[in-house]
């Protein structure tokens, strides 16, 4: 046996030792008979602390009296002696997660920018006046706890914009889901959930939204780190449209770490779409000038780049793309819609200011729709700066 092996068995044995003791003291006449085959088990571990069939028949006898503890301390003795025991990982990833603390996190995040043409109108419409201010506000919050046996997930999102000229595109929105957290394997979660929430455009209601579904999270050494599906149903505001809308989505996420820069991190989110109709009549317009609800599908991809500058300084580089294909006709009625959208940007963040809670962001984007229709055809440039606290 190696010295490294023997300084950690001697290590079990003391933590046999004093587990022993405890076991002793926590007997009682009322619950001497429960103890007894947890005891009887345990003797026969003290004689032969690595037997991996006496330790998981410990550690399922303490899980079943709720000593989630002293099952731990029999998983880490199997793992001691063989550390690629699956049977044991499991069961220590289960204990921690019911072990992990009620943790609650928030962000703030407040800006403002302008845009050249914060309509999205048409590059040969003769409106002279095209650009705005804008100021928003984001408030975002996750809160982990268990629940009896279940992990339990909450997140909340409430956001709202307002516009220095053009307040017929103030828009908001609030919302919530929550579901609980099943293990399904090593590094693999899965986090199912539903929720709701509500947006208004110009004050009035734009729709509300009923929405469920599931977020595969991935902990593993390869770049996938999440799949994400959704559902959902939005009842729209009868000042809009006379029609509801459905939706559908997939979006993966990638992350990446050291490419070109030993530092660098990159981030792609590629993503499927498919909205539809009930109901009957045109569709209004949401806050982009985009015809809603209506029926199309929709493929997009969005890349980010970091690299770190200096000490608390990086810089990023990213870009948008989206292809739409509206099953709906265009203004000659031969053919049906379909727009791409391509939008590269930048960004300056200076990180851990005040006592390393505020991320202050300067930001550039451009955006640029090509479509079928001529009408269709924009640009725009938005610049701006915001701060992000985290609470």
């Amino acid at each position: 046996m190696s010295r490294g092996q023997d300084s950690r068995w001697r290590l079990v044995r003391r933590s046999l030792a004093l587990e022993f003791v405890l076991v002793a003291l926590a007997a009682s006449p009322a619950r001497a008979q429960d103890d007894a085959e947890l005891r009887r088990v345990f003797e026969q571990i003290l004689q032969d602390p690595g037997n991996p069939g006496l330790n998981l028949r410990y550690a399922r006898l303490a899980i079943d009296r709720g000593e989630i503890r002293k099952a731990l301390a029999a998983y880490e003795r199997i793992l001691a002696q063989d550390p690629n025991n699956e049977e044991a990982k499991a069961g220590i990833r289960r204990i921690q997660r019911e072990l992990e603390p009620t943790h609650t996190r928030a962000t703030l995040l407040l800006g403002g920018q302008y845009e050249s043409n914060a309509r999205r109108v048409n590059r040969s419409a003769s409106t002279a006046n095209r650009h705005d201010g804008t100021l928003y506000a984001r408030l975002q919050a996750t809160d982990e706890r268990r629940i009896g046996p279940v992990r339990w997930r909450t997140e909340g999102d409430v956001y709202a914009n307002y516009h220095t000229q053009f307040h017929d595109i103030d828009y908001g929105t609030a919302g919530a889901h929550g579901g609980p957290l099943f293990a399904l394997g090593e590094g693999l979660q899965i986090y199912p959930f539903v929720g709701g929430s509500y947006s208004w455009l110009t004050r009035r209601t734009f729709y509300t939204e009923a929405t469920a579904g599931a977020t595969l999270e991935i902990d593993r050494g390869h770049p996938l780190k999440s799949v994400s599906v959704r559902w959902g149903y939005e009842f729209v505001g009868e000042d809009f449209s006379t029609r509801d809308a459905t939706f559908v989505e997939v979006s993966p996420r990638f992350v990446f770490s050291g490419l070109v820069f030993e530092r660098s991190l990159t981030v792609v989110s590629p993503y499927w779409r498919y909205n539809g109709v009930f109901g009957s009549g045109p569709p209004g317009l949401d806050p982009r000038n985009e015809p809603f609800p209506s029926r199309y599908h929709q493929l997009g991809m969005r890349a980010d780049y970091f690299v770190p500058i200096h000490a608390n300084i990086t810089f990023g580089i990213g870009a948008i793309y989206e292809y739409r294909h509206y099953f709906e006709t265009v203004i000659d009625k031969s053919k049906n819609r379909r727009d791409h959208i391509v939008s590269p940007s930048a960004q300056l963040i200076v990180a851990s200011l005040a006592s390393g809670r505020a991320d202050l962001i300067f930001s550039y984007s451009f955006e640029h729709r090509g479509s079928n229709d001529r009408l269709q055809l924009y640009d725009n440039h938005t610049a701006g700066a915001k701060i992000l606290w985290r609470f």
